[in-house]
């Protein structure tokens, strides 16, 4: 600590006199300015080893600071914010963007020597934007040999860097967030924030206040100010999955922000500029939508201008064993497994499935598969799929079918009886992973647990 260089960045200068003492009793050599407008500069030229600044400084912006110090060849330093504006949202987006911690004000000055002694205990450095652009790309795959496929990819990356907004449309399951991210990673905008948001998953009045934010007090509970995806995506993208299933006062609300590009907070007065990239999907036909009013057509043309279609599975069949070889290395590897590959006939059984679940539903498949497997190569037994058509379990209807030559012997309740307690076996006893791999919820796995305990 001796020496080291701390730069301070706070207006009041009765708090800056304070903590310029404070931090100068810590051996600290402190450079104390009452504005932010050369604050990077500063970093560039002096190299300090801890930042500590209030983000209400004039012409500071923390979020911008770390970002442009994440770019920098010297990376971010140990970074604390201090702050009035107790927003949980973007305390994340400071903490995600290299910050050590985030502090409420009024900040006793106990905590803050408390927190940047803290922070220079943790050894964690913090990644190079190089280092950082690497990881993101590494997570975006896709496998395909199918000349559809590779003509959607290639006008993907045609139209990745441009700011126009996207509908991908296709079945569940096909792939449609992973086919998002390609184009996050492909745009200029690949190392600001992709931010996703379902918009089928959350109510209405929920739904919108986390699109697009809200103001203290706008209604009960809201406690303090947040910023919606729209202001968390800003510079990025905003993914907004099913986005057919929004309700037509909302979808006013959101046609406005593409337009204009501002937000309008709930119980706000005042717009927010916001530059973001929107990609929306959909499972359904959208044009259908359209027709059927159940969404605005405005709306449909604006997020329409690059329409992208992934076709299904079954459409893809020559992706089936590429697809196979790849989820056969990643359950190995996640799971300690020795599976090599799929038997000619475990292959056919694929191929003959109609996969209503797509490329999910084939990799529940084979990850089921390579926890069962008894041997280095994957049967049709280990498949648990009945003449290819139906998987193991089906959420709507509870039905189950089982391969014949694994489970010969007994009644339909007894196989599901011993499939159930075979799996929870091979992931010893985590339930939540043994519904994901026999493809069911884990309130119908308690269910059925449940159902084994009643006398018969």
């Amino acid at each position: 600590m001796p020496g080291q260089r701390l730069f301070l960045i706070i207006e009041n200068p009765k708090e800056r006199m304070i903590y310029t003492d404070l931090f100068e009793g810590m051996g600290f050599l402190v450079d104390a300015v009452p504005e932010g407008s050369d604050a990077f500069d500063h970093l560039i030229s002096q190299k300090p080893e801890v930042v500590v600044a209030d983000d209400g400084t004039p012409g500071f912006s923390a979020l911008d600071f770390l970002r442009q110090a994440a770019d920098s060849d010297i990376g971010v330093p140990k970074t604390i914010i201090l702050t009035s504006d107790p927003v949980v949202d973007y305390a994340v987006s400071l903490i995600q963007h290299g910050a050590m911690d985030y502090l409420i004000k009024p900040v006793d000055p106990r905590q803050l020597e408390l927190s940047v002694k803290k922070s220079l205990a943790t050894a964690i450095a913090p990644l190079s934007a190089e280092k950082e652009k690497t990881v993101k790309h590494k997570a975006v795959q896709i496998i395909t040999k199918d000349p559809k496929m590779e003509n959607l990819l290639k006008l993907a990356a045609r139209v990745a860097d441009s700011s126009a907004s996207v509908l991908i449309q296709g079945e569940s399951g096909t792939g449609k967030e992973l086919l998002a991210k390609f184009l996050h990673e492909k745009s200029a905008r690949c190392n600001q924030p992709f931010v996703a948001i379902n918009c089928a998953a959350l109510p209405e009045n929920l739904l919108e206040s986390e699109l697009f934010g809200h103001e203290k007090g706008a209604f009960t509970g809201a406690l303090a100010r947040k910023a919606g995806k729209f202001e968390l995506a800003d510079k990025g993208t905003l993914f907004l999955d099913e986005i057919t299933e929004m309700q037509f006062h909302l979808q006013s609300k959101l046609l406005r922000v593409l337009q204009e590009k501002v937000v309008d907070r709930v119980g706000g007065t005042q717009p927010v500029e916001v530059d973001v990239r929107v990609i929306a999907t959909t499972n359904r036909d959208a044009k259908s939508a359209v027709e059927n009013h159940a969404f605005r057509e405005d709306l449909f043309y604006r997020l329409n201008t690059i329409p992208l279609i992934i076709p299904p599975l079954r459409e893809r069949s020559r992706d089936i064993r590429l697809l196979c070889d790849f989820f056969i290395k990643k359950y190995c590897r996640i799971d300690a497994r020795s599976v090599k590959g799929l038997t000619d006939q475990a292959l056919s059984v694929l191929h003959n499935h109609s996969f209503p679940g797509n490329v999910r539903e084939l990799e529940n498949v084979i990850h089921r598969a390579v926890l069962i497997s008894e041997t280095d190569m994957i049967t049709p037994s280990d498949l648990l799929m009945d003449d290819g058509q139906e998987t193991a379990f089906s959420e709507d209807t509870g039905a189950e079918s089982f391969a014949d030559e694994d489970f010969s012997a007994g009644s339909l309740k007894e196989m599901e009886h011993r499939m159930i307690f075979r799996t929870l076996d091979q992931t010893e006893g985590n339930r939540t992973h043994a519904a994901k791999i026999l493809g069911i919820s884990v309130r119908t796995l308690r269910n059925k647990l449940n159902e084994y305990k009643e006398p018969s």
